[in-house]
């Protein structure tokens, strides 16, 4: 079985990707960086596993209708509201491309994802399941690969 976590976002390495292979206890984390373009991670995920075993988990932004915070002045105000819309918008995409896919795919708005995790609290988790972890170094940069860590593990509740 094999667990992947996608927390995207439009802002530059925020677009963050969690591989868990169950059966070799292995995580891999990869950012929007390590791909050329949207068309090469969704090239990548087509060819890299078998669907049968493989579980997505997105967080999709679009889920949540809440008003975003409105604090500052109408240049931070629209900052902040295009901000919202773009990743809306790119969380979608990707939930509707895997669908057209045929993959088998769960999505969960950010309040559903819960709490952000800390780098103690993930650390604590791969520690405990003897993962062998690649391409996370426990930064405080790092927390769009924690969200995708932990929305990796949220597919476990509906397998």
């Amino acid at each position: 079985m094999i667990l992947i976590g996608i927390d995207p976002a439009f802002r530059e390495n925020g677009f963050a990707v969690c591989t868990i292979l169950c059966t070799k206890k292995e995580v891999r984390f990869e950012i929007m960086k390590d791909f050329k373009d949207f068309l090469n991670f969704a090239n990548f995920l087509h060819h890299a596993y078998s669907r049968q075993e493989l579980f997505i988990c997105v967080e999709n932004s679009n889920l949540q209708k809440a008003s975003f915070d409105t604090t500052g002045s109408k240049l931070v105000v629209a900052r902040k509201s295009r901000n919202v819309g773009m990743n809306q918008a790119v969380s979608q995409i990707v939930v509707d491309t895997l669908i057209a896919g045929n993959y088998k795919v769960k999505e969960v708005s950010p309040l559903a994802k819960g709490t952000k995790w800390d780098h103690k609290t993930t650390q604590a988790i791969m520690d405990q399941e003897k993962y062998l972890v690649i391409n996370y170094k426990g930064l405080k940069t790092e927390q769009d690969k924690r969200d995708a860590f932990k929305l990796a593990l949220l597919n476990l509740k509906f397998v």
